[in-house]
């Protein structure tokens, strides 16, 4: 597995196909999470600990790292459910893209977006725990 870039971005993504068909056609991979259901770095990072820790306990139920994270993110088991959840929805103008093997220049470029690290802050913690929790329990569920 390779390193992970994290990133907030600022922009409209007018057809996130294009964004998923730049991704299965690049030597990298990479999600873009919808940042309205972001609570924070903690949020983002416990879900890539999880994920990671996932494969290498062979536990993961998907094959790509950036999607196992998205279950995590989620707090979901069916990657359908999850990516209903969290992914970015075509016209949104916040996002918070995971990159693995990518440019995160080049993929800012390619899609008209400018990084924008404040769409990922949290401003009630509460709601950051609520996330946590629903990280943690997908571990669970996978039993």
């Amino acid at each position: 597995m390779g390193r992970v870039s994290v990133l907030g971005a600022s922009g409209v993504l007018d057809d996130v196909e294009s964004l998923i068909a730049y991704f299965r056609d690049s030597d990298g991979d990479g999600i873009a999470l919808d940042a309205d259901e972001v609570c924070g770095m903690d949020h983002v990072l416990s879900a890539l600990t999880h994920a990671e820790r996932a494969f290498e306990r062979r536990e993961n139920v998907s094959s790509r790292l950036l999607m196992e994270v998205l279950l995590y993110a989620s707090g979901e088991r069916q990657l359908s459910l999850a990516i209903a959840r969290m992914g970015v929805k075509a016209g949104k103008g916040r996002m918070v893209l995971l990159l693995e093997g990518s440019d995160p220049e080049a993929v800012l470029s390619r899609f008209g977006l400018t990084e924008d690290p404040s769409v990922i802050g949290a401003d009630d913690e509460s709601l950051v725990k609520d996330a946590l929790e629903r990280v943690a329990m997908v571990d669970i569920l996978k039993r």
